[in-house]
């Protein structure tokens, strides 16, 4: 895996903490209980690197890429993985890990958020990420902690950041102009 060098952290800084710079949220008001911690996930973070998959790993058909539009940064959550680039890295993890911590303050969605990949650390970026069966990784930048607020600049970086990885990275979210 690419070490993030100076080259990488140039176009992705600054670093952030969850909900910075959102124009409505805050770490103090949003984060809710169960999802500022990640110690029962360690294991399942994966490392991106050399185009490995991660552990609880599922893809995408071609037809659900077109039906939720995945290739316009749409979003399907039982086949998402999220992704953040922290100070190291980038790590995934699939969005329906439980986590009953997280389950009484967010019945409806008893799973991992980004805050769970952090540990509500600082990252640079975030989003989700889904693999494809033809090969093919499609990204958005959908993390109100971490992605919310990222310029062209920050996306087109963290994009070359993943692709350098190994990964195939297709991307039209936003129309970047991949």
């Amino acid at each position: 895996m690419p070490i993030l060098s100076e080259k990488y952290i140039k176009g992705l800084a600054p670093l952030i903490g969850p909900y910075e710079g959102h124009p409505k949220k805050t770490i103090e008001n949003d984060l809710l209980e169960g999802e500022g911690h990640n110690d029962e996930f360690l294991e399942l973070i994966h490392n991106g690197q050399d185009n490995q998959h991660p552990q609880a790993f599922v893809q995408v058909t071609l037809t659900e890429v077109s039906l939720y539009q995945l290739d316009k940064g749409g979003s399907f959550a039982a086949k998402a993985f999220l992704w953040v680039i922290d100070s190291v890295s980038v790590k995934i993890l699939w969005e329906l890990t439980p986590n009953a911590r997280r389950g009484p303050s967010r019945p409806d969605k008893p799973y991992v958020c980004h805050t769970n990949i952090t540990g509500s650390g600082k990252a640079y970026i975030g989003g989700e990420m889904y693999f494809c069966e033809d090969g093919r990784i499609f990204l958005n930048f959908s993390s109100d902690r971490y992605g919310r607020v990222a310029t062209n600049t920050k996306k087109q970086a963290a994009i070359q950041y993943i692709r350098d990885c190994g990964y195939e990275v297709i991307n039209v979210e936003d129309n970047i102009g991949l």
